[in-house]
């Protein structure tokens, strides 16, 4: 099932995002050593998205990277403390405090034409990563016609307020809805720490760079990357089941006997049944599955 994009400039509400400040001289040099992406091409002009993972080179979080009054990651909510929990220790060692930046909102955007009114002044960036910023706001392309903008509370509803009287302004499941679509995936409390990178195709989407130096779980991700054969990829489908759902969960062949993908992320369409769904798979997997000690099979 493909979903109709907007056909007006639509806002959409991410109240579930929220922003950690990294506050301190050293706070890029610390980051560097934390997070798969390139700390060092976070500019005023570009951000970066990138992954922090433990140890074992298994993803915790996938905050996205932007120098805006300071050095921040963008996050979910649900995610945030165990973040800044995982984060401060080795921080101090940095001198380097992280906080959350309770000042800001996250508002997404999807850009149907630019001729039509725009909530920020400002030529909007077409090449991915690029930023526009301004006193108040910040936004960043992420591909696709699509914004993350980063909004001072005391400008919120002024921003808001001509998309809701013309009824253009979407809720933060429509904009998962969309994004997962693109293979945009999150990840959550019940998700963290059980997939590495390449589980989840991030090789692909610019969260990896295998030219800086060292991160945590770098040498894992590394010889994944250049000894191991990739077995599974991330696939984007839509089924329809009323089944409870959760992230992590197995994917099993239809007779249950063998584990061929775990559930990565999904996201319920309106009031159906019918689920969009983000799985790593066997690249070789059956076409008729069923999820662990669950009962109904469905077909891709």
């Amino acid at each position: 099932m493909n979903l109709l994009l907007p056909t007006e400039n639509t806002l959409f509400d991410l109240s579930y995002l929220s922003v950690l400040n990294l506050i301190g001289e050293q706070a890029s040099e610390f980051l560097q050593g934390q997070i798969s992406c390139d700390v060092n091409q976070v500019t005023a002009n570009t951000m970066r998205q990138g992954a922090l993972c433990n140890l074992k080179g298994r993803v915790l979080a996938l905050p996205d990277v932007l120098s805006w009054h300071g050095l921040k990651l963008i996050l979910p909510q649900n995610l945030l403390e165990k973040t800044q929990k995982s984060l401060s220790a080795t921080a101090m060692l940095s001198r380097v405090t992280l906080e959350p930046a309770t000042q800001y909102q996250m508002l997404g955007f999807y850009l149907h034409d630019a001729k039509q009114a725009l909530p920020l002044e400002g030529v909007w960036p077409s090449d991915k990563n690029a930023v526009l910023v301004n006193d108040n706001a910040c936004a960043y392309y992420l591909g696709d016609n699509f914004y993350l903008m980063l909004v001072d509370t005391n400008q919120l509803e002024a921003i808001k307020a001509p998309y809701v009287q013309q009824n253009l302004l979407q809720d933060a499941n429509a904009w998962h809805a969309l994004r997962l679509q693109h293979s945009e995936i999150q990840i959550y409390p019940e998700s963290r720490g059980l997939f590495l990178p390449h589980r989840l195709g991030l090789q692909n989407t610019g969260h990896l760079n295998f030219d800086k130096g060292c991160y945590k779980g770098q040498e894992i991700i590394a010889r994944t990357h250049y000894r191991a054969k990739i077995k599974h990829a991330m696939k984007v489908f839509t089924i329809e089941t009323s089944e409870h759902l959760t992230p992590g969960l197995r994917i099993m062949t239809e007779d249950g006997t063998r584990e061929v993908g775990e559930l990565v992320d999904f996201c319920h369409l309106g009031n159906s049944n019918h689920v969009m769904l983000a799985a790593s798979l066997l690249i070789e997997h059956p076409d008729t599955m069923r999820f662990e000690e669950q009962g109904q099979a469905f077909k891709i």
